[in-house]
């Protein structure tokens, strides 16, 4: 997604086996985690992925929040299909969507989805967006309606083009164009904390620290070697801290924009008072097959058909530098 979407249709998708071991948590820092916070956001690629972890570790993530996305399992592990119904508009057939995660979940590949029910869930589709059609969106919100989750919000009236909108951070709000933070007088990250959480706090400026986390097994899944984590001065200090989980679009890692989506979207504002460890895992670039050359977060199958479940490569690394924050396996 991003701009050149276009770009995708040349990729090459490549199966990878499955059966291998998840990679192990890496040591590298770790927090006192508070389990009963976790919650995951994406903008375009990044949210497929962001519902993709929701769904197969829902017994971990407690929330999700999605920027121009889609259901689970929308692309269904073809790209044709993906760059199709998934992006420009349709039916994508709901009923074998929610067939297929109850399948899933049988056979343990993803946790019972009986763990979405009331799980909070708020979506986001902006108004100038010609990137992703709407009914992603509606399709999101009606997959996880199916699942009892509690969609606290649809917002589709900022003039947002495709990208995460901010309050004063990028280019201008209708503008299609890296690093793809749009100035749009709004703030996209703290209404989603807001949305995905009790936890009562102020927006302020952020007096953490950005810290490297290695991304146990990136090689093996087309991610680069470390993660960036803001860690608020409290949660240094070992006091107990939800973690958010934010996944960047395409062209939007640090590989493309630097810290541009790290710093600017506007999530460590709030980490501070809400007592939050902001995770941003990033994905890799890629030319050779997994043909992946935009940055682009596996929302169709490039590292293999379990790519939407525990076993998929990137979801287990993402889940492995959550094991590691928290000094332990959750």
């Amino acid at each position: 997604m991003m701009r050149n979407i276009v770009l995708l249709t040349t990729s090459v998708l490549l199966a990878a086996c499955g059966g291998e071991q998840p990679p192990q948590p890496a040591s590298g820092p770790s927090f006192n985690v508070d389990t009963n916070r976790i919650s995951v956001s994406g903008v375009s690629s990044g949210a497929m992925m962001a519902t993709q972890l929701h769904v197969a570790h829902s017994a971990v993530v407690g929330g999700a929040a999605l920027l121009a996305g889609g259901p689970y399992y929308c692309a269904e592990g073809q790209l044709t299909r993906g760059l199709g119904v998934c992006v420009k508009g349709g039916d994508p057939g709901l009923d074998a969507l929610q067939a297929y995660t109850r399948a899933a979940a049988a056979e343990g590949h993803i946790d019972d989805p009986e763990n979405l029910r009331d799980d909070p869930v708020w979506l986001f589709h902006g108004s100038e967006d010609i990137a992703v059609h709407l009914d992603g969106t509606h399709a999101a919100r009606d997959f996880y309606t199916a699942f009892e989750s509690r969609i606290a919000a649809v917002v589709e009236d900022v003039p947002a083009a495709h990208g995460f909108p901010t309050i004063d951070i990028g280019v201008a709000c209708d503008a299609l164009e890296a690093p793809y933070l749009n100035a749009c007088d709004y703030d996209a990250a703290g209404e989603l904390l807001a949305a995905l959480s009790d936890e009562v706090g102020e927006r302020g400026t952020p007096g953490g620290e950005f810290v490297d986390v290695p991304q146990p097994g990136a090689s093996e899944a087309t991610m680069l070697p470390d993660a960036v984590a803001y860690v608020p001065a409290a949660c240094a200090n070992g006091e107990a801290c939800g973690v958010h989980i934010a996944f960047h679009g395409c062209q939007q890692s640090t590989e493309f924009v630097g810290d541009a989506f790290v710093r600017g979207a506007g999530y460590n504002e709030w980490a501070d008072s809400r007592r939050l460890i902001v995770l941003y895992p990033q994905v890799a670039s890629s030319k050779v097959m997994p043909m992946n050359p935009l940055g682009c977060w596996d929302w169709w199958g490039y590292t293999g058909d379990n790519y939407a479940t525990k076993n998929g490569a990137q979801i287990a690394v993402v889940k492995a530098t959550l094991d590691s924050l928290a000094g332990k396996t959750l």
